[in-house]
């Protein structure tokens, strides 16, 4: 017989929503000239993007292979990190032009968005 006693269960570990770094600059980059800090070659058609060197992170531990979600003017798309970017504000991003493009006009130059990582 039991006494009385109940069992409790933790509730499930929320996840912490990622880091949304709001009104962030974005420019745009000549991608397919050379290869990335990652290590791959890239089209300038290519969705990806290069981050700040406080956002890129150190070896082993840099952000290579991961996807961020960009949002500016009511588009929202998703870009793969490959290249490291010194200059860039610590929550910059310098798209591909391809990338860019989607968003708005190169002749724009520099943009301000909305962008988190994806996991």
């Amino acid at each position: 017989m039991l006494s009385g006693s109940v069992l409790t269960m933790a509730p499930p570990a929320q996840a912490e929503p990622p880091e949304q770094h709001s009104n962030a600059r974005a420019t745009y980059y000549a991608v397919g000239v050379g290869v990335g800090a990652c290590g791959d070659a890239n089209d300038d058609a290519d969705f990806v993007v290069a981050l700040s060197p406080e956002q890129f992170g150190s070896y082993p531990d840099v952000k290579c292979g991961k996807y961020v979600s960009i949002s500016f003017r009511g588009k929202t798309h998703l870009a793969k990190v490959v290249d490291e970017q010194p200059g860039l504000p610590d929550d910059g991003l310098d798209m591909s032009t391809g990338l860019f493009s989607y968003f708005a006009s190169l002749d724009e130059g520099t943009i301000y968005v909305d962008w988190h990582f994806v996991s």
